[in-house]
């Protein structure tokens, strides 16, 4: 079961929400300041923080900024803060998503349950080869460097992947993901883009190798 804790000086908020998320499958639990947060955070690991913006106290940038610091469990802004300075401030200061009140419970509930997804799709790891890979964002990573991958590219790099040790020309590789055998000098053009990125966070490993007459493979 998924835990989530609410962090808003509207208590009526808190209730509704406690209701909507528990009835909905959640561990959910509350509190009205960062204070109390903390003492919650001491007790339970939660999978994700839905957090207010303007509170007495402690203001909710700030305390995300200190949860970041600590972990990467994922913070949701939930604030009357429409403004283009306050979502900037609120994504520079660590927040993963946020959302303007009032607000849909089902959409709420969307975006928990994608930004959990996404934490856990990032803690998928190749040991073997050290690159993480992000279905969920279509990125991949090199310990905390993003590659930068365009969405063309992320796919090749993850059915290379999923097929490890499997050569793939490049027709089959086009058919594979596009359904279509022609334009294949583009997945050339694409894996040597792949291989640049790679080798710049990596330069001591070599993820996809040309088998002579075979393809391109991705080795361990």
């Amino acid at each position: 079961m998924e835990k989530l804790l609410f962090i808003d000086d509207d208590t009526e908020m808190l209730s509704l929400n406690q209701t909507y998320f528990s009835e909905h499958g959640f561990y959910t639990d509350t509190a009205a300041n960062t204070d109390d947060a903390r003492s919650l955070l001491k007790e339970t690991v939660y999978d994700c923080i839905i957090l207010d913006v303007r509170m007495e106290g402690e203001n909710g940038f700030d305390f995300c900024r200190t949860l970041k610091n600590l972990d990467d469990t994922p913070v949701i802004f939930l604030t009357v803060l429409t403004d283009d300075e306050s979502l900037e401030k609120g994504f520079l200061n660590g927040g993963d998503d946020y959302l303007t009140k009032p607000y849909r419970m089902k959409e709420l509930e969307l975006r928990i349950r994608a930004r959990i997804r996404q934490k856990r799709s990032f803690e998928y790891e190749d040991r073997s080869s050290g690159l993480i890979i992000c279905p969920d964002e279509k990125q991949a990573y090199i310990g905390t460097s993003s590659l930068g991958l365009t969405v063309n590219e992320f796919q090749i790099l993850q059915f290379l992947s999923q097929n490890k040790g499997i050569p793939f020309k490049q027709d089959e590789i086009y058919e594979a993901l596009w359904g279509e055998s022609y334009n294949t000098h583009s997945v050339q053009v694409l894996i040597m883009r792949i291989r640049r990125k790679l080798k710049e966070f990596s330069p001591d490993k070599e993820y996809i190798r040309t088998q002579w007459g075979k393809g391109y493979v991705f080795t361990e």
